[in-house]
Parts: structure tokens; sequence; C-alpha cells
């Protein structure tokens, strides 16, 4: 506050600091967290945008750490490594996973360097890199015991993680590239039954039309029941407020900045009700939705029963979404 005090406020900027104050707000609400979870998650529930406390000039993130340091009474960090080490002291999870195509719980039956790696990791139940290299120089046999969850989001994956889920999950890490269509192309050719799910928006879709139409992986939590769901459940956060927010104009005329986890049409995989529709619901959780965590007030607020899905292991592999 001081900061953004020192630094002046001009009007046409005035609603987009009162949200961002609401944001770090609810942020240091939950702070420190019970269990680690991913800068994106909290993002998501504070903010409405999974990106909006990105450690980059795009988002909000050097205002996050500030308060993190703030709070621990620790010095600034100098450097982004500090950056994402200071934040993990309070639980938040900020290194990326996307630089290569990542899984979780894929196991290999051949006798490769790659099919090493893969069972490696599977005994180990942690996820693993692979590289272009890996899947071209020494193509793994993948085994087709479990059918794969091929997931938009590398948080999706860390969260699988924090939720013991021992089912093969892959991360496309957004729009596919090369190694995630060669990785795709290998476990379609093998046999391994698939299904993706991305975020609800014109991206997700379209990657989800691109992996139906090429590899013949149905889609999977992002039809219009799981959106409506997703609507329904009702905001992701409540207060503190020292006044009754306002939506700025835009927010009013797009439906974004309303705190249900949509900008306009999209539903992020972040969401609560995806990931206990894909993961199966954690009594752990330290985000969960507001009218799902215990209140001493009566409250209003309703939330859609989440009709949490399976893991993909426990469904008939031949089944679509």
């Amino acid at each position: 506050m001081a900061r953004l005090r020192a630094g002046g406020v001009v009007d046409d900027k005035a609603d987009q600091l009162r949200r961002l104050i609401d944001a770090l707000a609810r942020v240091r609400a939950v702070l420190p967290l019970s269990r680690p979870a991913t800068l994106a998650r909290l993002s998501h529930n504070c903010a409405g945008n999974p990106h909006h406390f990105d450690l980059n000039d795009a988002g909000q993130g050097a205002r996050l750490v500030l308060l993190v340091a703030d709070l621990l009474d620790a010095p600034l960090p100098d450097t982004p490594a500090a950056e994402r080490a200071l934040l993990a002291r309070v639980g938040i999870v900020a290194g990326s996973q996307s630089q290569t195509v990542l899984l979780l719980n894929v196991n290999a039956d051949g006798d490769g360097p790659t099919d090493q790696a893969l069972r490696l990791a599977h005994e180990d139940q942690r996820p693993v890199h692979l590289t272009f290299h890996d899947l071209t120089a020494h193509p793994p046999t993948l085994s087709r015991t479990q059918p794969w969850l091929v997931v938009e989001n590398p948080s999706v994956i860390h969260e699988a993680l924090m939720r013991g889920i021992t089912t093969p999950i892959v991360c496309t890490s957004g729009t596919l590239t090369a190694i995630d269509h060669a990785l795709l192309a290998l476990a379609h050719t093998s046999g391994v039954p698939m299904e993706y799910s991305g975020d609800i928006d014109t991206g997700g879709r379209h990657i989800a039309e691109a992996v139906l139409r090429r590899y013949e992986v149905p889609s999977r939590e992002m039809d219009e029941k799981t959106r409506n769901a997703a609507v329904g459940a009702g905001t992701l956060y409540e207060g503190p407020f020292a006044v009754p927010p306002l939506p700025a104009p835009e927010a009013a005329a797009t439906g974004s900045g309303t705190g249900t986890g949509f900008s306009g049409s999209a539903i992020f995989q972040e969401h609560p009700i995806v990931l206990d529709r894909l993961l199966g619901p954690d009594p752990a959780d330290p985000l969960p939705l507001p009218c799902s965590r215990p209140t001493p007030h009566p409250t209003t607020e309703t939330c859609a029963p989440s009709r949490a899905r399976a893991p993909a292991s426990q469904t008939n592999p031949g089944q679509g979404a």
C-alpha cells in the first residue's frame, strides 16, 4: 500500500488498483497455506485469473512478493530464484515445469533408456520431463494397462502430486508443440487409451478438436455441464473487503473480475469444480470454494453439487468424456 501511494494513482487506474488490493487481501487471508499449492491456483482463487500474479512484467507477481516479504519480515529477494524460494516458505509453488512434455505415473515396458527413465519415475511416483530426443531416438514401449489423462496446464500435475493420484497424467503445457504431437502419436499407435481435458475456452477447445481429429482422443470435463457446474458453484472468494467492491465498467460488460472463475466464457482447469472432477475431491484442499469450507457465520451462498468423477483409471477406458 505504501508503494502504491508513493507511486500515485490516476483516475483511469483506480479500479484496477482496487481489484489488485482486493486480490492481495484475499491472498493474505489464506497465507501461509496449509499445504503447498501452485501460484496459478492461488491467483485463480484470489483474483479469478491463474495468470494474475505471474512473476513477469505482465503479472502482479512483484506485489505478491512484497506481501510475502512483509508477512515473513524477510528482506526483498534480488533474483528470480530467491523470489520463488520466498514464496515457497508460505506454500506457494512458483516453479515452471513447462519446458518439455511432462508426465506423471506413465509406465513403459521396453528396455531402452527412455523406458528406464519412465519406470524409475513411475516407481517413485514423481513427474518426469521427456525431450523430443527421448521420444524419437529412444522411443519407449508405453504401457497400456491404464488410460492417460492429457491436461493443458502443469498446475494440474502438481495438484495430482499433492492429492496422491497414481493414475497416468500427461501435460502439454498449453498449445500443442512438436514434442506433444510426437508423444500423442506414439501413444495412439501403441494403443494407449487417452482423454484430453483443457481450459474451457477458445484455445482449449481448439486443442481438444485437434487431438480428437488427429489421435482419436475424446475430451473430458469440457462440456456445457462442467461449465455450468463451475459457474453455478458461485464465487471463488469472499472478502476481506473494506467496502463493498464495485466492478469496473469493462468487467461488468465482459463478465470478468466477478469471482466466478472465468473471464468472459472461460473456465480454467484450476477451478475447484474441474479439479475435483478430474482428480477426485481432496478434504485437505487449502483453497476450496467458500461455500464448501466451514464458516462460523450463516451464509446465503450455495454451491452446486460437484458430482466428482472418479480418476480415469477407475472408469471404462473405452468411454469418452
